[in-house]
C-alpha cells in the first residue's frame, strides 16, 4: 500500500516511549484499509531496545557519519576477502580499521547528545552497546541494510569476524584437485580445514592490528593530556607573572 514505508520510517523516528502505541495503531489502520499482510507486518515490528533505537536516530541525526561509518564497513570488508585471498591487504585493513574506529567514535559522541535529549541514562554500558552495534551492522549485508534506513529493531553483534564469518570465502588458494574430477571426502575436508586455517590466520592478524592501533591511540591520548596539562601550567604560570609585574608597577608608581 502506497505511504506503508513511510507510515513505518515515522514509526522509528519516534521517541521510544510511543512506539508501540504507535505501531498498534498503524497496524490497526492497515487492517481497516484491508491490507492485513501489511497490517500483521507492522504488528509483528519489535520495540527497540534502548541502544538500536539511539542508532536509528543517529541515523537521521547525522546521515553524514553514518555514511562515513558504512564507507569503512565496505572497505573493512574488502581488505578482509583480499587477506582471505591471500593477498598482503594489512595496510589497507589497518586503515580501514582507522577509519571505522573514527567513525564510531565520533557517532558514539553524538549518541550521548541523543540520549540526554531524551531524557534516559547515560552510562558507559549503554554507549559500548551502541557502538558495538554500529561496528556489527557497517559488515553485515542485512545489519547495513538496516543501519542505512534507521530501522533497527535489535542491537547487533559481530558475527564470528565482521560480517565475513558467515559468508562465502573468496576465490584465493585452494586444495588443487584435477578439472572434471568429483572431489573426495578428503578433499573436501582438506578444503574445509584451509579455510577454517586462513580465517584463523586472518582473525589473528586483525586483533594484532587492533592492538597495534589501540596502542597508537592510547599514546596520542596520554601526549594530549600532557600537552594540555602543560599548556594549563604555562598560563598559570603566565598569570603569576603578570600579577608580579603588575604589583611591582604598582610599587614603582607608588615610590
Amino acid at each position: 500500500m502506497p505511504g506503508t514505508n513511510d507510515a513505518v520510517d515515522r514509526l522509528f523516528e519516534l521517541p521510544l516511549d510511543e512506539f508501540t502505541d504507535a505501531r498498534n495503531e498503524l497496524a490497526r489502520q492497515l487492517k481497516r484499509d484491508g491490507a492485513l499482510e501489511e497490517a500483521a507486518a507492522v504488528q509483528a515490528l519489535p520495540k527497540p531496545p534502548v541502544a538500536a533505537w539511539t542508532v536509528n536516530q543517529l541515523v537521521r541525526a547525522d546521515a553524514a557519519a553514518v555514511r562515513d561509518l558504512l564507507d569503512a564497513g565496505e572497505a573493512l570488508r574488502s581488505a578482509q576477502a583480499r587477506l582471505l585471498a591471500g593477498e598482503d591487504a594489512s595496510d589497507v585493513l589497518r586503515e580501514a580499521t582507522a577509519q571505522e574506529r573514527d567513525a564510531v567514535r565520533t557517532l558514539t559522541r553524538r549518541a550521548e547528545a541523543v540520549l540526554q535529549g531524551a531524557g534516559r541514562p547515560v552510562s558507559q554500558t549503554m554507549l559500548e552497546r551502541v557502538a558495538v552495534t554500529l561496528r556489527a551492522a557497517a559488515v553485515d549485508d542485512e545489519g547495513r541494510r538496516l543501519l542505512e534506513a534507521g530501522s533497527l529493531t535489535a542491537e547487533l553483534d559481530p558475527a564470528g569476524f565482521g560480517g565475513l564469518a558467515a559468508g562465502p570465502l573468496p576465490t584465493g588458494r585452494r586444495t588443487p584437485r584435477s578439472t572434471g574430477q568429483k572431489p573426495s571426502a578428503a578433499d573436501k575436508r582438506r578444503e574445509r580445514e584451509e579455510e577454517q586455517r586462513r580465517r584463523q590466520e586472518l582473525r589473528q592478524r586483525a586483533r594484532e592490528l587492533e592492538r597495534e592501533a589501540r596502542a597508537a591511540e592510547r599514546d596520542a591520548e596520554k601526549a594530549q593530556a600532557a600537552a594540555d596539562k602543560a599548556r594549563r601550567l604555562a598560563e598559570e604560570a603566565r598569570a603569576r607573572a603578570d600579577a608580579v609585574a603588575k604589583e611591582v608597577g604598582k610599587g614603582q608608581a607608588e615610590a
